[in-house]
């Protein structure tokens, strides 16, 4: 959790508890059932130091994962790409794929990020790097099969 959440007092604590408590059942039941694939997205940088600069930037507000991920990852899916109108003079700027892997299977992703990745619940990020032989990766995991 963010730092302050799940400890603030009266019903936000327990409804902070209550939510993490059920996150943790359904990464449970996911493992149990057998995850045969993950929608993920990620932000890939050298420095740990930096993965974790980047989870404060975020959890403080101040930048959206997909808008982190545009701005800092070393990965290609995370990067802002421009293409030159034909008639020159403007180009068009798409905001990629935020950090967006797709639908990965076991076999796709190196075993560090998997296993990371499978008690990460849906919808929420890493508040931890993961380190990888890429680098560390700030994980999301938007679905599973």
């Amino acid at each position: 959790f963010p730092p302050g959440m799940g400890k603030d007092k009266g019903t936000g604590g327990k409804a902070a508890a209550a939510a993490a408590k059920k996150d943790a059942a359904a990464v449970a039941a996911a493992k149990e059932k057998g995850v045969e694939m993950m929608e993920c997205r990620h932000i890939l940088v050298e420095k740990h130091a930096k993965a974790l600069e980047i989870i404060e930037i975020i959890n403080s507000g101040k930048m959206g994962f997909n808008e982190a991920a545009r701005e800092y990852s070393m990965d290609k899916a995370g990067k802002r790409s421009s293409f030159p109108f034909p008639s020159g003079g403007m180009s068009l700027t798409f905001l990629s794929h935020s950090g967006l892997l797709g639908w990965k299977r076991r076999a796709e992703l190196d075993q560090d990020f998997w296993h990371a990745a499978l008690d990460i619940p849906e919808g929420k990020f890493t508040q931890e790097p993961v380190k990888t032989q890429y680098g560390y990766h700030i994980i999301k995991i938007e679905g599973r099969k």
